[in-house]
């Protein structure tokens, strides 16, 4: 088994034959996530639907599956790494297993521990257990949120999927847009779980489980990394002896998940994450691991160099996409056609093409997702640092200092020009810690909602804060200092809900499957106690990291700044695209849709093809958002919205 996709519902009611039709017709819009095998399983109280990915024990049976009498059924997308060790415990329990899937242990963990069968998962999991003789329903998603849930409670009856077009499925589910939501996508380039883009259909955040009994919801959170971000055990350890259990654990994540009966690879950028990532699996598994890279025709975006180098240093098996701009148009395309839920992030069009590229070869790929918020990886950590200094020097000052750092800067940056950097860094470097993470790290200012969005839609925002979803992320966690708080933010707001659901819908539209490694909880656990200072020291980004894999990294890639899989979208829009925005978002067809602004949006568009302020960031968010109101409503089509909803992640409360 492997990644796959699951749908069902819980408590319907009306004519069972027709509600087994919308269960299957739910599914169905799952294909590209399991196109290897379907499964079901109807019942009184339960119906639910499955489609299989296959790559642990291949020729199985498809989920669900049950336990020995057959009164718990469950279905997960899920790879559970210590599935082994649980098997043999299950069988000195006198458990029965009838596959070597990995998930059929779920059932049979859910007879001994109940819903706290989470507490002994090692892995990524979206999963549904049904409990016949209780009557009672388990959802459960991992704790890092790499595989996703989406659900809709109506009136005693549970909705969930997958995705969310497998719950836009269901003939009465909800079509609003949430205006909270979308303001939210605005700033934050995604939709920060719980909230997803239609009112009343929610994300189960990550390390949460959902129990519905009698009729009653109710959601809680069974694991948080705030909670390991003291640990004086860790801070008492010597610097050698911390970089040495990061090297040991990192080998034992990636080890776990390399396990497959299917061949497996990497993605490789040629950073230090990917980098870490192929030199522990070459040493487990010698030369010839598979390695995806990713190459531009336009120089400016192609260090592919770098990959190339590091994938000859350990002797992999080097395959090298080069993308033109035809590609990435064909991609975006692509993307903009599955696109389950808008994302503003643009590598989401070469990360999967290059997962179309990868699966000719492999069905799984580790990647290096995570590592960054976990050893201050960004460089917003130190900005927040400048940002200190900077608040305390007087007005004239700050203008000198801004001016005099444009005059040394290089007129390009990569493919970021130094202007975009600092203007970003001083409209932001006044605002509260949150906020000025936020600010920075987001897309467009508060300040400029009200021009974007219309009267109406803002006319429901009149109490709201548009930070409400950063802040209430770290409230009450009492982290230990500002790294901390940015580090915790991020690894629970923009790894869960923009890198990872642009990793899984990337690849799951070529139905690959990734994992990833700096994810696994024994090793995010220690490493969220490793002292903010030897994360971050001076400028110097992941410099725990930096340590524990040097000996086995070449030292070009220990000196190399950040990168990943970028396209030149701000150059597109000055070339051709910025044109086809102005028509997309004409006056006729922006009033039509009922949400934004129309002079609003003019003023953005022209800003940019002006040269005035680079607005590459919002536009493509933009973009995502209308082409997926095509996909969701018609191509310009009315877009209905709903009042504002609130936050909190149990909705029954």
């Amino acid at each position: 088994r492997g990644m796959c996709g699951l749908a069902g519902i819980y408590g319907g009611k009306g004519d069972p034959t027709e509600r087994r039709q919308i269960v299957r017709r739910m599914a169905g819009t799952l294909v590209h996530r399991g196109p290897d095998g379907e499964g079901y399983e109807f019942t009184q109280g339960c119906d639910f639907g499955f489609r299989r990915l296959a790559i642990i024990d291949v020729a199985a049976d498809s989920p669900p599956y049950a336990n020995e009498d057959r009164s718990i059924w469950s279905m997960a997308n899920a790879e559970i790494y210590n599935s082994g060790e649980i098997v043999r415990q299950l069988e000195a329990r006198g458990h029965t297993l009838r596959t070597h899937v990995d998930s059929e242990v779920i059932p049979h963990l859910y007879e001994e521990y109940g819903v706290d069968l989470v507490d002994h998962l090692n892995g990524m999991f979206a999963f549904c257990v049904w409990d016949e003789p209780r009557k009672t329903l388990l959802l459960g998603r991992d704790r890092t949120g790499e595989k996703p849930l989406y659900y809709w409670w109506n009136d005693g009856q549970l909705v969930f999927g997958s995705e969310l077009r497998a719950i836009l499925a269901h003939p009465q589910a909800p079509r609003a847009v949430d205006p909270v939501a979308l303001r939210r996508y605005l700033l934050h380039d995604y939709f920060p779980a719980p909230l997803s883009p239609i009112a009343g259909i929610r994300k189960l955040p990550a390390g949460h489980v959902l129990t519905v009994r009698d009729g009653r919801l109710d959601v809680r959170c069974y694991w948080d990394l705030a909670n390991y971000f003291v640990q004086p055990e860790i801070s008492a350890m010597s610097l050698a002896a911390i970089a040495d259990e990061v090297d040991r654990r990192m080998s034992l994540a990636v080890n776990r998940r390399r396990r497959a009966d299917v061949p497996v690879g990497v993605f490789l950028s040629g950073g230090i994450d990917s980098s870490a990532v192929l030199a522990h699996l070459a040493d487990q598994m010698g030369p010839g691991v598979p390695a995806f890279s990713l190459g531009h025709t336009d120089l400016n975006f192609d260090e592919s160099r770098f990959a190339r180098d590091t994938a000859r240093f350990f002797k992999a098996d080097f395959n090298e996409l080069i993308l033109t701009e035809d590609d990435l148009a064909d991609g975006l395309r692509r993307v903009a056609a599955g696109f389950d839920e808008p994302l503003g992030d643009a590598s989401i069009i070469p990360t999967h093409l290059l997962s179309l590229f990868a699966v000719q070869k492999v069905k799984v790929v580790l990647s290096g997702e995570g590592a960054d918020e976990l050893f201050a990886g960004y460089p917003t950590y130190i900005g927040n640092r400048v940002a200190g200094w900077y608040r305390k020097m007087p007005p004239a000052v700050r203008r000198s200092l801004v001016a005099g750092i444009r005059r040394l800067l290089p007129v390009s940056m990569g493919n970021v020009s130094p202007d975009y950097l600092l203007s970003r860094f001083s409209a932001a470097a006044e605002r509260e810690l949150v906020e000025r993470h936020h600010t920075w790290f987001g897309s467009l200012r508060p300040e400029r909602h009200p021009e974007i969005l219309s009267e109406a839609v803002m006319a429901t925002l009149a109490t709201d804060d548009p930070f409400g979803s950063a802040r209430l992320r770290v409230e009450g966690k009492n982290l230990p200092d500002p790294l901390s708080v940015l580090l915790y933010s991020d690894f629970t707001m923009y790894l869960q809900d923009d890198l990872l659901t642009k990793v899984d819908r990337a690849t799951m539209l070529a139905s690959l499957e990734a994992r990833t490694p700096f994810l696994d909880h024994d090793f995010t656990e220690f490493v969220a106690g490793i002292p903010s200072r030897l994360k971050l020291r001076g400028i110097t980004t992941k410099a725990i990291l930096r340590r524990a894999v040097k000996k086995r990294l070449p030292s070009e890639v220990l000196k190399r700044r950040k990168r990943g899989f970028n396209i030149p979208f701000s150059r597109w829009l000055l070339h051709g695209l910025g044109e086809q925005l102005r028509v997309r978002f004409s006056t006729e067809r922006v009033e039509a849709r009922g949400l934004l602004d129309p002079v609003g949006m003019t003023n953005l568009i022209d800003e940019h093809m002006n040269r005035q302020t680079d607005h590459r960031k919002p536009l493509f968010s933009l973009l995502a958002f209308d082409l997926w109101c095509d996909a969701t409503y018609g191509e310009g089509a009315p877009v209905p919205t709903a009042g504002g909803t609130t936050e909190r992640s149990n909705p029954a409360r």
